[in-house]
């Protein structure tokens, strides 16, 4: 049996946003980048003779970056983070020696324990996941990687196994 991949690179796969990490119990200033996104996903071709439709794939992760961009990313699941509302309109996050207060609209919340790239690759897949299973359009795909990439080639990646139900 013959194993094919695609590739989905830069293009509309981008976010612009702010962001801070927890490590060795400290927490580091908010700080921005310009975020890059690549996709691989791996199977066995379909009867249509394709892994999966690249123009779907790259659709949909380019709808997961709008959803990333132009905010102050927030973990939400972390140990080393309190995030609470603060009189309905803003948002507290608590960390080590830091405490932010900022404006509800400029958050993006994200179930994740820290906004590493990795984690956010980790974000991205589920929602990736998550969103062609509802459509039924994992097809014969075994396996998705995604890569973030924060620095210039510095990149986190997540990959992932994919069951079939």
């Amino acid at each position: 049996m013959s194993r094919f991949a695609v590739r989905v690179s830069p293009g509309e796969l981008h976010f612009n946003a702010a962001h801070f990490i927890t490590y060795h119990q400290t927490c580091e200033n908010i700080h921005g980048h310009n975020f890059h996104v690549k996709l691989e996903a791996r199977g066995s071709n379909t009867a249509d003779a394709f892994v999966i439709d690249f123009v779907l794939l790259n659709r949909l992760a380019a709808g997961i970056c709008r959803e990333l961009h132009d905010g102050v990313l927030v973990p939400t699941e972390g140990a080393d983070i309190q995030v609470s509302e603060v009189d309905g309109d803003m948002i507290e996050i608590r960390s080590y020696n830091k405490r932010y207060i900022l404006a509800r609209e400029s958050c993006i919340l994200l179930p994740i324990p820290n906004t590493t790239a990795e984690m956010l690759a980790l974000h991205i897949s589920n929602r990736l996941l998550e969103t062609l299973r509802s459509e039924n359009a994992l097809g014969n795909l075994t396996t998705l990687e995604v890569a973030v990439e924060e620095a210039d080639e510095q990149w986190g990646i997540c990959a992932r196994e994919i069951g079939h139900d």
